[in-house]
């Protein structure tokens, strides 16, 4: 299981080898990424807001593997809590992250030491490209209209995944306009909430995340690190 972690728990995270994970055979010639994907024509929507808890499960081709991630939605931060099965039955391992759009920092926190270190926001993964594509298709997440984005994503190395991002049209976050989860995981376009992403290798190895609950509601106690301290 842990040889085979999703892309979103892979030990890049913290440790920086995100370039053996990406490492494929480069196809020749591969072509540019285009899109028809224009973000800057997204406005915040105060009406459809969200402040609260969804709740993801996120999946592969093993069917072992069992990992989840809860997305924390608060005013002018995000909070990304994962968490995977450890080695032993009934063992989870825990990583907590906050993405803060105000200041433009990166909290990775360690809630069981109560400290955190700080990094400047966006500096993982540095040089990965997105490029969507509207469908002009709308399907339901827990009955709720997504519309559907189809693209592909590209590491600085060169290597391509073929990507399907899912938008909720109900759910806005009018903190920021997008935002890519460590430069690999879209969890905000155009100000609205995503609740689906699937993306596949060259190798046609997929990863796929999708909401299975949505909680409204107050999350201010989840960005309080007062009790925390930096290392």
């Amino acid at each position: 299981m842990q040889k085979k972690l999703l892309l979103f728990f892979s030990l890049f995270i913290f440790y920086g080898t995100n370039a053996q994970f990406w490492k494929k055979k480069k196809e020749k010639e591969k072509p540019p990424i285009t899109t028809d994907y224009k973000s800057e024509d997204a406005r915040p929507d105060s009406l459809s807001k969200f402040t609260g808890i969804i709740k993801y499960r996120m999946t592969s081709d093993d069917p072992s593997e069992r990992d989840s991630m809860f997305i924390i939605f608060g005013e002018h931060k995000i909070r990304f809590t994962m968490f995977q099965p450890g080695y032993k039955a009934n063992e989870v391992f825990e990583n907590n992250m906050i993405a803060d759009f105000r200041d433009s920092v990166f909290y990775i926190i360690d809630v069981r030491k109560k400290t955190y270190t700080i990094e400047k926001l966006g500096t993982r993964n540095a040089g990965i490209e997105f490029a969507f594509s509207y469908q002009k298709k709308t399907t339901q997440i827990l009955q709720h209209p997504c519309k559907e984005y189809k693209g592909e994503m590209q590491t600085k190395e060169g290597d391509i995944y073929k990507v399907n991002a899912l938008v909720s049209d109900k759910h806005s976050y009018i903190d920021a306009k997008d935002y890519n989860f460590m430069n690999i995981q879209p969890a905000i376009m155009g100000y609205k909430i995503v609740l689906g992403f699937k993306s596949a290798s060259a190798n046609n190895e997929n990863t796929m995340i999708l909401a299975y609950k949505i909680e409204a509601g107050d999350t201010g106690s989840f960005f309080d690190l007062s009790e925390y301290h930096q290392k």
